[in-house]
């Protein structure tokens, strides 16, 4: 049997590679657990690009960690229409492509609640 695959969002990676996260040994733990099955997709990349621009935190060094440790989705059309239905429903857009590439029977690790909401399975950051 197949083992799920792990989608990581935005926080997990943020968590792990900041100096100093209040969610960074709960991360460490997960990525201890699922390193062998980890997944991020472009989008998730995308936003971390941007988050570490907006924060000044080195670009290519974060991007080099991250490809260590995930393995990179590549996108098709009908991730973006399945991303517009979450977006209709209320979710952004960052998180829609995420639930875009993620089956109902892989997780995703975040510490945001709206993946549940939507009946995706969650590994929680802050338990």
């Amino acid at each position: 049997m197949q083992q799920s695959k792990k989608y990581a969002d935005t926080d997990f990676f943020l968590a792990l590679l900041k100096d100093s996260d209040w969610l960074k040994e709960k991360a460490k733990k997960i990525y201890e657990e699922n390193k062998d099955n980890l997944f991020v997709t472009p989008f998730t990349i995308a936003e971390v690009m941007i988050i570490c621009k907006r924060a000044d935190i080195p670009l290519k060094d974060t991007l080099l960690q991250i490809s260590r440790i995930a393995k990179l989705e590549s996108a098709n059309w009908e991730h973006f229409f399945q991303a517009c239905d979450y977006i209709e429903q209320g979710a952004t857009i960052f998180d829609s492509l995420l639930m875009a590439f993620c089956t109902k029977e892989n997780e995703i690790i975040s510490s945001d609640n709206i993946y549940g909401k939507f009946g995706f399975e969650v590994i929680d950051l802050k338990k």
